[in-house]
């Protein structure tokens, strides 16, 4: 019961942080925000690759799971380099 209530407290913890954050985000310019969306799927993309390769070097088999996510990862992160990740302005039409 008491590992329950700890993992019910941790989770609104995590989830408060989190919209603490995200209120933060709604406040700072434009220019900031398109860095920070960069630097998240780089980060997004080499916990993947990373993630991938532990998972591949420590099973010692090439399983397909393990393979589709460092595939994705890595096409995260040359999509991030190339630009292509960039959210579209809505308002610019």
């Amino acid at each position: 019961m008491s590992k329950g209530l700890l993992i019910l407290f941790g989770t609104f913890v995590v989830i408060g942080v989190i919209h603490f954050i995200s209120m933060k985000m709604v406040r700072i310019s434009e220019a900031k925000k398109l860095h920070y969306r960069k630097v998240f799927w780089y980060l997004y993309a080499a916990l993947l690759i990373l993630t991938a390769v532990v998972n591949l070097v420590e099973g010692g088999i090439l399983h397909w799971s393990f393979l589709t996510q460092f595939l994705l990862g890595l096409t995260i992160l040359i999509l991030n380099f190339l630009g292509k990740m960039e959210a579209k302005n809505s308002e610019s039409r």
